[in-house]
């Protein structure tokens, strides 16, 4: 098997393992907010729009008509679309133009040739949306706390997974990298960094948002301690240490 294809087999293994806790955690409280952005530049172009990487529908959820696609089967059962397809982003299964729109809500940051997958999303549909971290990443606080009590109890705070999804995410979290994507892609971007000012949950609900990520979930042997101790060093921060306001890169594409 190619590295390209070990690192798609691991995310999707990963991503199937921590299904219901991102479903029922990431999802909810993170990134149905930081998909905002992106679903507002998609609505422009009308509908279908294929949410591509979508795992448990976060992006898909915010518009008026869309197909969920992602390697993840875990994940698709817990996206709430009546169209779900199990499949690879880097080769749709979808006929040329056969969306108004394509988007991606942070999986260019998982793919092992990300440019192959926005190729493909640009030969579907006439427009293409990108939403990604900016990298680097300003520090948090309360994922700095978390993340700690992590790696005292596992040697680590990054599975597999996650190590992997740090070392791809740097590639495309800057405006340079994803007008590359687009451009390489044959269409002509729009891009810039937006800020999203997520709402605080408190810290019970944020360390099982941290624990289930991709990159930590399954990392610990015993989560009942680690979210405990988690929760009592994120709930002794100050409360200005609290306000979280991710930066990320939105990229539009259109055909030129």
């Amino acid at each position: 098997m190619s590295d390209a294809g070990r690192a798609k087999r691991l995310f999707a293994e990963a991503y199937d393992a921590s299904a219901d806790g991102f479903a029922r955690s990431a999802d909810r409280l993170v990134y149905g907010y930081l998909a905002r952005p992106l679903a507002r530049a998609l609505g422009e172009a009308g509908s279908p729009v294929l949410d591509v990487a979508a795992g448990s529908g976060a992006l898909g959820r915010l518009l008026p008509a869309a197909v969920a696609l992602d390697l993840s089967a875990a994940q698709l059962r817990h996206n709430p679309l009546p169209a779900r397809l199990q499949g690879d982003a880097e080769r749709l299964p979808f006929r040329d133009g056969a969306f108004a729109a394509a988007g991606c809500a942070f999986g260019i940051n998982h793919f092992p040739d990300p440019g192959a997958a926005v190729a493909e999303m640009a030969r579907v549909a006439p427009l293409v949306g990108l939403l990604t971290w900016s990298r680097p990443e300003a520090p948090y606080r309360p994922k700095q706390a978390v993340m700690e009590v992590v790696a005292r109890h596992a040697g680590s705070d990054r599975t597999a997974a996650g190590i992997l999804a740090d070392e791809l995410g740097e590639r495309v979290g800057s405006p340079a990298a994803v007008r590359g994507l687009l451009e390489g892609a044959g269409l002509r971007p729009e891009v810039a960094e937006v800020e999203v000012d997520l709402p605080w949950p408190g810290a019970a609900a944020f360390v099982d948002y941290r624990l289930a990520t991709v990159g930590v979930a399954g990392l610990v042997d015993d989560p009942a301690t680690v979210r405990r101790q988690a929760i009592a060093a994120v709930a002794a921060l100050p409360p200005e240490a609290l306000p979280w306001a991710p930066r990320l890169v939105l990229g539009v594409g259109r055909r030129r």
